[in-house]
């Protein structure tokens, strides 16, 4: 083993050592939970680099040894001095093996006896700083950054001497190196998150580390129960059982490419690694990647608005410039800034009062009795009734309320978007839970049998008034538009206790009764005005025929006074012409014959007897015929 290999494995303990106060005293400067935890893997990278160094003594110590063996051999070879056994004749190697049998694995027990209790002291320390903060510091960060950059240098020197020379005990601290650097990178980077207002991501990252933590000391406990099983065998190199595999491959991601060439030999039958496809990717790896970010980047710089939409920037995390209306943003890539886009012209809704269901929703009738949502919640409403309990004390009342389940749809817009997005955390959960308070409210301020009739229109309007002015006060920056009560009934009840169906029973029988009453003034209505009628025209004809008889006996008064004037006058006269009147009157039905004598005097003679001669009746008389006029 050359000299530069031992001096490159001290240069990295030392520098694993002075990596880990670095950290750890910055740290403690910048209260970082991220750099602590990256002191702690340090340290134990600085175990396995003190472990794979002191090993690289003893082997160069062995190697010299069997030079000198050599050469004595070859100057002196039948010395009986050189006869002896090979443990008396090579005592570097037998404190060679001695040291890989018994302290190597010893020494693994105590690096994973240090993870476990970095894992339980970490978890400890990591809760109890849940709830607290630390001001960042520039400087940390600049020191942070510095020790980053210098572990980095020296780790990949080690890990490419240890893959170009063959010496496996340099990469346990070349890897050590290249993950504390890391670590301060990442150290570095909570820093500045914290410096741009992200605070919370220096926890994250610790809890994250202290994962990772309790993997490797799995992982070392693994190694070291695989160790006692695994198969000897003679002049084969084996794995050191205290380098970290996932240690290697964070320290080291080009590892990657080398266990997926192995892979690819084994699966294919042929060496893929040295195909020149392989060796171009290998190669242009890197710039593959960076420009896949950069036109990840460059994707993310254009964000599009769409019509009904608005934006807000963020640079950040802190909000600059003013609302994007729709149509082409552009924007710095992320994490620099962020355009949350918000559909203000959509109207918006929430339910109240229950939890839709699609397949119960599809039902055309709607009955109290069966549930129409997915699940339904009860409200106390108000009662004009005072009911007197059978079984309370003299005065004792029952609180004049009711269960009435309520459904109740929201719908709203957003009208001042940075109210809505800046003043809360959650602004459509704080709107639904100030939407259910106000509902609350009135519903225990209002009459039962109102609201479930001619009160549901007031009430929708009530509430919208209500929850707008809640929704003003908390400067939600939304308006509402609509509250409906949609359904409004009893509660359904359960399978002994059918509280909808007992109230429509009652609804049923008040609707009776009413419609009994109304059938009877319907009844009263119409036979009334028809009984006053009847008595009206009673009362009228009576006082028709009383004028009448009473006109008549008048008329009959004055013609007797006009008569006995009359007969005062003429005796003669008037008693001829009374006679001639009544005789006229009587015979106004009766055939009369008249036969006028030319030579007597006029004679008058009345034959009231109905028999004349027979020969006064053949007298012929033709008909007249219709079509002939009279003569």
């Amino acid at each position: 083993m050359e000299r530069h290999s031992l001096k490159t494995g001290t240069i990295n303990w030392i520098a694993l050592l002075g990596l880990a106060i670095g950290l750890e005293v910055v740290s403690k400067m910048a209260d970082s939970a991220t750099a602590e935890l990256g002191a702690a893997f340090t340290l134990v990278g600085l175990v396995t680099a003190l472990v794979g160094w002191f090993q690289m003594r003893l082997e160069a110590s062995e190697e010299t040894e069997r030079l000198e063996m050599e050469e004595l051999a070859r100057s002196r070879s039948k010395a009986a001095l050189f006869d002896s056994t090979a443990d008396e004749a090579f005592p570097a190697r037998k404190s060679r093996m001695l040291f890989e049998k018994w302290f190597v694995p010893g020494l693994t027990f105590v690096l994973f006896l240090m993870q476990a209790g970095g894992v339980a002291y970490f978890f400890r320390d990591l809760k109890a700083k849940m709830s607290t903060s630390s001001a960042p510091s520039t400087l940390a960060m600049a020191m942070f950054a510095g020790l980053s950059l210098v572990a980095f240098l020296l780790g990949k020197y080690a890990c490419r001497l240890a893959q170009l020379e063959g010496v496996r005990l340099l990469r346990p601290g070349g890897s050590a190196l290249m993950l504390g650097s890391l670590l301060a990178f990442l150290a570095t980077a909570s820093e500045a998150l914290q410096w741009f207002g992200f605070p919370g991501y220096d926890l994250q990252i610790a809890w994250v580390l202290t994962g990772l933590l309790a993997v490797v000391a799995v992982e070392t406990l693994l190694a070291l129960v695989f160790e006692a099983y695994r198969p000897r065998v003679q002049g084969k190199e084996v794995r050191l059982i205290y380098e970290s595999r996932l240690v290697g491959l964070l320290g080291q991601p080009t590892g990657l490419f080398a266990t997926a060439a192995q892979a690819l030999d084994y699966q294919f039958g042929f060496r893929v690694s040295e195909s020149w496809f392989y060796r171009f990717l290998e190669e242009k790896f890197t710039r593959f990647v960076l420009i896949w970010i950069g036109i990840l980047a460059a994707s993310d710089c254009v964000v599009f608005i769409d019509a009904g939409e608005q934006g807000l920037r963020e640079r950040f995390g802190r909000p600059v410039g003013g609302v994007l209306n729709p149509g082409i943003a552009f924007k710095f890539p992320r994490p620099i800034d962020r355009i949350y886009r918000h559909p203000v012209s959509e109207v918006q809704g929430f339910n109240v009062g229950f939890v839709p269901d699609e397949k119960l929703e599809g039902q055309r009738t709607v009955l109290w009795t069966r549930a129409h949502y997915k699940e339904e919640f009860n409200l106390l409403v108000a009662s004009r009734e005072q009911n007197v309990a059978t079984n309370a004390t003299e005065g004792e009342q029952i609180v004049p309320v009711n269960l009435l389940t309520v459904s109740i749809p929201v719908q709203y817009l957003i009208r001042d978007l940075r109210a809505w997005a800046y003043q809360h955390g959650e602004p459509r959960l704080l709107l639904e839970r100030l939407a259910n308070r106000e509902v609350v409210r009135y519903m225990a301020s209002v009459d039962i049998e109102t609201i479930m009739s001619d009160g549901r229109q007031q009430a929708a309007r009530d509430l919208r008034s209500t929850i707008q002015a809640a929704a003003d006060k908390a400067g939600l920056g939304a308006e509402i538009i609509y509250v409906g009560l949609q359904d409004i009934h009893p509660p359904i009840g359960t399978k002994e206790l059918k509280v909808a169906e007992a109230y429509e029973k009652v609804i049923g029988a008040e609707q009776e009764k009413e419609a009994r009453i109304l059938e009877a003034d319907a009844y009263a209505l119409e036979t009334v005005p028809t009984a006053k009628a009847a008595a009206e025209k009673t009362l009228n004809d009576s006082r028709s025929v009383s004028k009448q008889k009473v006109a008549e006996a008048s008329g009959r008064a004055t013609q007797f006074a006009s008569q006995l004037q009359a007969f005062r006058t003429a005796p003669g006269v008037f008693t001829a012409r009374n006679h001639l009147e009544t005789f006229a009157r009587a015979s106004a039905g009766s055939r009369k014959i008249v036969i006028l004598p030319t030579n007597t005097q006029d004679v008058l003679l009345f034959n009231l007897e109905d028999k004349i001669r027979q020969d006064l009746l053949d007298v012929t008389i033709e008909p007249v015929k219709k079509d002939e006029p009279k003569k």
